[in-house]
């Protein structure tokens, strides 16, 4: 990847009042004190300690420890985003991340990060990612059309094989594909199920050149073969079949929830309503589901749905609604270059939770994304990534974006101006053409 080899940043020195008093050294214990540090389920006045890199017990403060008064300041964990095609090996682009108060992401599909770009993001001043490398598909499938009219304009679909994307028309080559991903030393497994049902109906057709995915009976065997690797599988899923056969294949995640996107018809609403009896078998299996909700609105934000959009809104609070109250894994994932914001406020907007189950949600993103690390967290032992806040999300969402301070392993870090920034290159920076969709109901652009 290129990016590795580009000039480094210089990082500015522009910061908060607040943030000019918390600097930390090596070994320094740091107390910040008086703030309203959330808990779960709510906020509670009470001081935190930091030394090298994690929350410590304020037993170990003594007369040397510098303090920090946040002043009923609100503490939360670092937010994460499950779904992002943005995590790029670069500076800047981790600017962006930290400076929205993203910490940890997941990128299910790229084209290679090498070993020095995985190096890039195990180090503490940049954000933490956990890379797919290229998915797997079947020829013609999503997303074929993407890279190669988008991203590769001027490349062949064939060089971008065993890079960007991986196909899996046959047992035989899901085992290359998974080979192949091992040796990237992919952290997981993205593959794509679109439209299911109509699999036979789409495959080898030039209008449904990336709107559909593998053949769903190959699905449980790659799931077997990825975990016999190492691996877990998480599928893209458009419609609800393509969720029930990534739930009944054992994936561990879904990336998107059904209605998320542009592609929804409300002629077809057994494509995209979840069932009770979905949500509670969604969370008997343990599998998380992203939501990618904010996406209704097009890659931009600007997709005007007209009559549409009350009906996909409200089918989206409902599926919402079933997963929350069956007990299942919710993550945030945005999927384009929107900041995490937009989709959170999304959902807000939905009402499908109350305001503090939906922060439960953002808050608990971070940890779910590395459950081997103890993140999103305030007790003894958990890493000391954390953010300040300025208001109170549980009043209003939009505090989130009120960020004072920045701290990632125990240190400061500095807000950088994204006009001072250049654009992150992105694999899917413009919608690819609308095609003609006869059998959901509805032409558009499709995200990955």
């Amino acid at each position: 990847m290129a990016g590795s080899k580009l000039p480094r940043l210089a990082r500015a020195a522009l910061c908060v009042p607040l943030l000019a008093s918390a600097g930390s050294v090596s070994g320094e214990t740091v107390v910040y004190r008086g703030g309203q540090v959330w808990t779960g389920a709510g906020f509670a006045v009470r001081d935190l300690a930091t030394a090298d890199g994690h929350i410590v017990g304020l037993s170990r403060v003594d007369g040397t420890a510098r303090v920090v008064s946040l002043e009923g300041r609100y503490v939360v964990p670092a937010y994460g985003n499950a779904h992002t095609h943005m995590a790029v090996p670069m500076d800047f682009a981790s600017h962006r991340f930290l400076d929205e108060g993203v910490f940890y992401s997941w990128n299910p599909n790229s084209n290679r990060i090498p070993p020095e770009g995985k190096a890039f993001f195990a180090r503490t001043d940049t954000f933490d990612v956990a890379l797919a490398q290229g998915g797997i598909t079947s020829r013609g499938g999503h997303p074929e059309s993407i890279f190669a009219k988008v991203f590769f304009r001027a490349t062949k679909v064939e060089s971008l094989v065993g890079d960007a994307l991986h196909y899996g028309d046959s047992r035989a080559e899901i085992d290359a594909a998974l080979d192949k991903l091992a040796q990237q030393r992919a952290d997981f497994v993205k593959a794509y199920l679109l439209f299911s049902e109509e699999y036979d109906e789409r495959h080898g057709k030039a209008q449904y050149w990336g709107l559909h995915g593998m053949n769903p009976a190959h699905a449980p065997y790659l799931v077997e073969a990825a975990k016999k690797r190492g691996l877990k599988v998480a599928f893209h899923a458009e419609t609800l079949t393509d969720l029930r056969i990534a739930i009944d294949s054992g994936a561990f995640a879904i990336m998107h929830m059904p209605a998320y996107g542009p592609i929804f018809t409300d002629e077809t609403p057994e494509k995209w309503a979840l069932t009770k009896a979905d949500a509670r078998r969604i969370a008997e299996s343990g599998t998380m589901v992203v939501t990618t909700a904010g996406l209704m609105k097009g890659f931009d934000g600007k997709l005007n749905k007209g009559p549409l959009e009350a009906k996909q809104r409200a089918v989206q609070a409902e599926n919402l609604r079933l997963l929350a109250r069956h007990g299942a894994t919710i993550l945030v994932g945005t999927d384009n270059s929107s900041e995490i914001f937009t989709e959170v406020e999304h959902l807000a907007s939905l009402n499908a939770f109350k305001p503090a189950e939906l922060l439960k949600i953002v808050f608990g993103t971070g940890s779910r994304l590395f459950p081997k690390r103890r993140i999103g967290c305030f007790e003894p032992g958990c890493e000391a990534d954390f953010l300040v806040l300025g208001g109170n999300p549980v009043s209003d969402i939009k505090a989130l974006r009120s960020i004072e301070m920045r701290i990632k392993a125990g240190r400061p870090v500095a807000s950088v101006p994204s006009k001072t920034l250049p654009p992150i290159p992105h694999q899917e920076e413009t919608s690819p053409p609308a095609h003609n969709e006869h059998h959901s109901g509805s032409g558009g652009s499709h995200r990955g």
